[in-house]
């Protein structure tokens, strides 16, 4: 089934319920998605670091020494130690602040589906670096990939997730962070059903 127009689709939700009750729900539950382009998630990161000061949460992918290497100055944070990687717990609300960098741009690539407490970050992150630029990469909630495999019974995600993120979650999230210039985009698939999310929260 196909609509037309996000008020086609919410004329057909709300079909059984009083006219009323039918714009409650629409203006509540149905929004619609942005046209946005599809980026080569590693080279996106790498253009948006390439010559920055950046700081890098959850710094142990294999994309780490690239962004390291096309950084003008480069701090991570991980679970532990690594190279130019110092050891932080993105979820201790306990820490008043998050290690102290002058970064330009923070990158927070696969980082938020993993945490407990991601609200208090991205505050912690707006509070701190208010002039930063903040680049997120999360899974699709909404990917073809999940889609296909719950069809069949089975959950394709990663043990340590605890949430999915769809582009209206994430822009809720962020701004109740405190941040509304936002720029989305896709990575690996086609728009709305790819597998993942990218956004530069100003």
């Amino acid at each position: 089934m196909s609509f037309a127009t996000i008020d086609d689709l919410r004329s057909q939700l709300g079909s059984r319920r009083s006219a009323e009750s039918q714009t409650a729900y629409s203006e509540k539950m149905v929004h619609r998605v942005p046209e946005a382009p599809v980026v080569d998630r590693s080279e996106f990161l790498l253009e948006q670091c390439r010559g920055k000061r950046v700081l890098e949460l959850g710094a142990s992918g294999v994309l780490q020494p690239k962004l390291r290497a096309a950084s003008l100055s480069y701090l991570g944070i991980d679970r532990s130690e690594g190279d130019e990687v110092i050891a932080f717990d993105l979820d201790d609300v306990s820490q008043p602040t998050l290690p102290l960098f002058d970064a330009e741009v923070i990158v927070c690539g696969e980082v938020l589906e993993h945490l407990s407490n991601p609200g208090w970050l991205l505050k912690r992150i707006r509070s701190q670096w208010p002039t930063a630029d903040l680049v997120i990469t999360v899974p699709n909630a909404f990917s073809q990939i999940a889609a296909r495999q719950m069809a069949h019974g089975i959950e394709n995600v990663n043990r340590d997730h605890v949430c999915w993120y769809s582009f209206h979650t994430l822009k809720t999230l962020l701004g109740r962070a405190g941040y509304t210039d936002l720029w989305f985009g896709w990575y690996n698939g086609k728009p709305f059903t790819a597998e993942g999310l990218v956004v530069v929260a100003k």
